[in-house]
């Protein structure tokens, strides 16, 4: 008995089993005619106008059209699905007063359809008049400021500056839009245990209504395993008056800076100047002069003079 009942269970199951399976290829095949026939339906599109009237500009970036199609059921879920961005050429459009313009839907038609697949048929483009409010197109350039956080192997460092390539970028947008930027940011990047070249690409830290020549800059800089030295070098003073003579403590002071290894040799005395304006200090009110560096060789950096105020006598 218990074997019988086993071949019963057995036999509903795969009964069970078959007609689930029917069932689906029954289906599937029924999707499959219905997506074989012809549909009309409207499809949303995001478009980008393009060729606006010189020196305007959208305060939109893009905006949506529904556009109404035919073609087979296949074709309409993958538009559904996989929402595709239309360039629209706007050279034809029409002023209706001020700042104010039109374009007919109809007119478009043509370059719709050559962005759309040939297999769709575009028929009609929702609403039938597209209306735009354009503004004045203002640009200016404005310096390209690196974000990047470097972070040096111990005994490395950077020999010069960050270069930046382009180091400006022109920047446009209304009036209002483009007014508050005086620069404008590379992405945040963070760089560990630098020992070599740095070279990278960076996007650019970008605003909406603006547009930018450049989307990246190229960032790159000399990195070498460094060296501090010190040098004992004289300074001299100007803007003394002719009948002025001056005494110094000290006659010297200790230049420290930091220079790549390779580059340690070629280092020369001569190569410094140091320099005191006695006529910057007395329109200051100060009772010392201050050295500063107004030579140095471009391979050192980080330069610091020590001391960094210097006691001085007159004499008549």
């Amino acid at each position: 008995m218990a074997i019988i009942k086993k071949n019963v269970t057995f036999r509903k199951n795969k009964k069970s089993k078959m007609l689930f399976l029917f069932l689906a290829l029954s289906f599937f095949l029924w999707i499959l005619i219905k997506l074989s026939n012809e549909y009309t339906d409207v499809v949303q599109f995001q478009v980008d106008f393009v060729n606006l009237p010189k020196g305007k500009m959208q305060k939109e970036k893009s905006t949506r059209l529904n556009v109404t199609v035919k073609t087979f059921g296949f074709n309409l879920i993958k538009y559904h699905l996989n929402k595709r961005k239309l360039a629209v050429d706007l050279k034809e459009i029409k002023h209706k007063k001020g700042m104010q313009y039109y374009q007919l839907s109809n007119e478009l038609l043509p370059q719709l359809q050559e962005q759309i697949s040939s297999e769709i048929e575009v028929i009609d483009i929702h609403p039938d008049t597209l209306y735009f409010n354009l503004a004045i197109k203002k640009s200016k350039e404005v310096p390209i400021v690196s974000d990047i956080e470097i972070q040096y192997k111990s005994g490395y460092n950077l020999l010069d500056n960050l270069k930046l390539e382009p180091s400006f970028v022109t920047i446009s947008g209304t009036q209002k839009s483009i007014d508050s930027i005086k620069e404008v940011k590379t992405k945040h990047e963070v760089l560990e245990e630098v020992t070599s070249l740095i070279k990278l690409t960076v996007p650019l830290e970008t605003t909406a209504l603006v547009t930018y020549s450049n989307a990246e800059v190229l960032i790159t800089g000399k990195v070498e395993k460094i060296t501090e030295v010190k040098l004992k070098l004289p300074f001299t003073i100007v803007n003394l008056p002719d009948d002025y003579s001056i005494s110094t403590i000290p006659d010297q002071v200790d230049v420290i800076f930091l220079v790549g290894v390779s580059d340690y040799k070629t280092i020369n005395q001569n190569d410094f100047k140091i320099r005191c304006d006695y006529n910057k200090s007395v329109k200051e009110g100060l009772n010392y002069l201050i050295p500063k560096v107004v030579s140095k060789p471009s391979k050192v950096s980080k330069v610091k003079i020590v001391p960094s105020k210097i006691e001085y006598f007159i004499k008549k």
